[in-house]
């Protein structure tokens, strides 16, 4: 998913009015919309892409970011919330299952010619960077659960 798709997504998460939105990230009624479609040359500051974010609770736009910089967005659950070892029993699992999409991915596209092309690496990279985001989630939450607090 691109930039622009991502912050469309963020937008159509908002269940209310796409008006009321607007008004919460942009300080207008249409300023959204023309955001949006680029209306006049509109783009979305940096501060309204993370209100549009705060307010629709969704991430997309940033996880879009991070992965055009090479990096990746990991949500992780509040410092207050209980990580215990079942919390990474399951994250383990989780990381297993993305090993194992990945690797059904390379040999989905070797198996009819012995070659990745173009739309095959895509999928590849994509489920590559899926497990990479949860390889890093299961690490981030085994420190907050084992890791002493000065060494956070």
């Amino acid at each position: 998913m691109g930039l622009q798709d991502a912050i469309r997504a963020d937008a159509d998460s908002w269940p209310g009015l796409q008006e009321e939105l607007s008004r919460t990230v942009c300080g207008s009624a249409q300023g959204l919309r023309h955001k949006l479609v680029g209306y006049k040359g509109a783009k979305f500051s940096p501060e309204e892409l993370a209100m549009l974010m705060l307010a629709t609770g969704s991430r997309h736009t940033v996880t879009a970011l991070a992965r055009e910089l090479g990096g990746v967005f990991l949500q992780l659950p509040p410092l207050t919330s209980g990580v215990d070892l079942s919390t990474l029993e399951a994250e383990c699992q989780a990381v297993t299952m993305r090993l194992a999409d990945m690797f059904a991915e390379i040999h989905r596209a070797v198996a009819n010619d012995g070659q990745i092309d173009g739309d095959e690496r895509k999928r590849i990279e994509a489920s590559s960077h899926a497990l990479r985001e949860q390889v890093l989630r299961y690490l981030t939450l085994s420190f907050r659960l084992y890791a002493p607090l000065e060494s956070q």
